[in-house]
């Protein structure tokens, strides 16, 4: 890739000359090094920008193309749910690239569930300020700090997490969504993800939602980051070296048996021997991706940034792109409701029941959605008389 190189004066905190090069060391592009005298007491600044390359052109054509196919070109009405991750960022530097007069008119809309990372508050003032779009903030209903949200819904590592997802996030994104008079909802999925967003379409009618991101890599993200100059969170600079690897679900813990080095740059800009130390650490963690402090832990550089989110949780989601949008239409074209409505009817079956089974949360959730239709078209397939020999 061609690399474009800006001097500018340089700020007390610019490394001298002899350590400019350095800066340049990026894996995957042309390794510039330049030798620059500047007037005595003076020095420069260099900044990189390195071209897109052409797959990556034609994925920022390909969203171009579907911001001018689905969103009105006034913005009204269209809400982007924003988490402030490198995805987010570079969704809104596109925007503001291409489209400004939508993002003008269109609603970002960012939730402080009171746990995120201090460096996210940061990048969100980052891009604010870079691409003058403010964004609507929203909290948990009726508090405004931390203890305040312990005091009125308990410690986030003793609630159930449906609850404090709902209370945290949902509830007060349904609020935004309401104040916005939200027609579409655009969201920075991408299909690399995880396997539950693999197959994830681009335009879903039923639930007026848009996925532009859903054909960008991790490294189409990172590579336009790169090329633009977008913010990107600082917590990305940081390496945890660890002579044994450390259980994902206790990462989030204090005093945690590793080196923690700040690299000084996105851990993708650096070298693996920049990453791991010489010698090289056993095992080295990095932040790849963001969400609440007590479910999000470093992963190794190979893995997904999901990989690092949700820990110690049965999920994959937090609710805001599966508990506030509308469903579709139904898969079969009609709901199977069978749900015994007489009350007489419902207290004999009750009566007449054997047998009691306790079930996870997930379990029950699976048998609440039989009978109110949400496997349809199955009109009875499930009854044991019909499908017995």
């Amino acid at each position: 890739q061609a690399v474009l190189v800006v001097l500018e004066p340089h700020t007390a905190a610019t490394p001298p000359t002899a350590q400019l090069h350095k800066m340049f060391s990026v894996p995957g592009r042309t390794v510039l090094r330049i030798a620059v005298r500047a007037p005595s007491g003076q020095g420069v600044q260099l900044r990189y920008f390195a071209a897109l390359s052409p797959a990556l052109q034609g994925k920022v054509d390909g969203f171009k193309g579907e911001i001018e196919q689905y969103l009105p070109k006034d913005g009204k009405k269209v809400v982007f749910a924003t988490a402030w991750l490198a995805t987010d960022n570079v969704f809104v530097a596109l925007m503001h690239k291409h489209f400004p007069s939508v993002l003008s008119g269109m609603n970002l809309v960012a939730i402080d569930t009171l746990h995120l990372f201090p460096s996210t508050l940061v990048v969100a003032k980052q891009v604010e300020d870079k691409y003058g779009k403010p964004a609507l903030w929203k909290m948990p209903a009726d508090v405004t700090n931390r203890d305040e949200f312990i005091a009125q819904y308990g410690d986030c590592e003793e609630m159930d997490s449906a609850d404090f997802d709902f209370v945290s996030k949902v509830e007060p994104f349904q609020r935004a969504l309401a104040e916005c008079n939200k027609d579409i909802l655009i969201t920075g999925r991408r299909m690399d993800q995880a396997a539950q967003r693999i197959s994830l379409d681009v335009w879903e009618e039923g639930k007026r939602t848009l996925n532009p991101m859903a054909s960008f890599s991790w490294q189409d993200i990172i590579d336009y980051a790169d090329a633009e100059g977008v913010p990107v969170n600082s917590g990305h600079n940081f390496a945890y070296r660890c002579s044994a690897p450390i259980e994902a679900t206790k990462r989030h813990l204090p005093d945690l048996p590793w080196k923690k080095v700040d690299l000084g740059k996105p851990f993708w800009q650096c070298t693996e021997t920049e990453i791991k130390g010489s010698p090289a650490a056993t095992i080295t963690y990095v932040f790849k991706s963001f969400g609440d402090i007590h479910t999000t832990g470093p992963v190794e550089p190979h893995e997904s940034e999901r990989t690092g989110r949700f820990v110690r949780q049965a999920k994959t989601e937090c609710g805001i792109h599966t508990r506030t949008t509308s469903a579709g239409a139904p898969h079969g074209g009609a709901l199977q409701d069978l749900i015994v409505k007489d009350a007489a009817q419902a207290k004999a079956l009750k009566s007449a029941c054997v047998r009691t089974i306790d079930l996870n949360e997930r379990q029950a959730c699976d048998v609440f959605w039989l009978p109110i239709g949400a496997f349809s078209p199955l009109p009875g397939s499930w009854r044991r008389r019909a499908t017995s020999p």
